[in-house]
């Protein structure tokens, strides 16, 4: 299969779960995130904020994060298909934007430059157990991986794994991918 049509399949397949299974598989999920060394000692943590298309709920790990007081930045898609990282101090700061992504709203921009040791929740549609993976097509998340150098792992569920993936060679692999029943690494 070639990306377009793994793409459409992994959409399909997660947009036909339930809300329950959505929340239920989340919640496990997190408690696998919660539960690596990696995300524990992580002092700031760069996330997408789940808004679209039964996306693993990263709603309740922001939340937590900002109680912990860890530093959580959000992306911020530019038209130059670049992301500019934002600093977060409350859930009540997002507001829909392009493609839908919930992102701060303008007056509650605090651009800042990831630290290199930081960790970054990677979104996408599919991914392999080795850590390749496909997304939404725009290839922000690629441009921002090929200068970042600490963790990165991705949220997905089972349905959301595949054998293989086309890859070029501006696709950065993902260090861990987590499922509700798996830890890939």
């Amino acid at each position: 299969m070639n990306k377009a049509d793994i793409r459409t399949m992994a959409l399909q397949a997660r947009r036909a779960m339930s809300a329950d299974d959505v929340k239920a598989n989340s919640r496990a999920i997190l408690e696998r995130l919660y539960a690596l060394p990696e995300f524990a000692r992580a002092a700031t943590v760069l996330t997408f904020v789940s808004s679209k298309d039964n996306e693993v709920n990263t709603h309740p790990l922001i939340e937590t994060l900002l109680r912990e007081g860890r530093t959580v930045l959000v992306p911020i898609a530019n038209p130059d298909r670049t992301m500019t990282w934002s600093r977060l101090l409350d859930m009540r700061e997002l507001i829909p934007a392009r493609f839908g992504i919930l992102e701060p709203a303008p007056e509650f921009v605090r651009p800042t430059d990831p630290p290199q040791d930081a960790v970054v929740i990677v979104p996408g549609l599919a991914f392999t157990p080795d850590g390749h993976r496909i997304g939404y097509g725009g290839g922000y998340f690629d441009r921002f991986l090929a200068h970042f150098k600490g963790a990165t792992i991705s949220l997905a569920f089972d349905i959301q794994i595949v054998e293989s993936i086309p890859t070029n060679e501006h696709d950065i692999p993902i260090k861990i991918v987590i499922t509700e029943t798996n830890t890939f690494r």
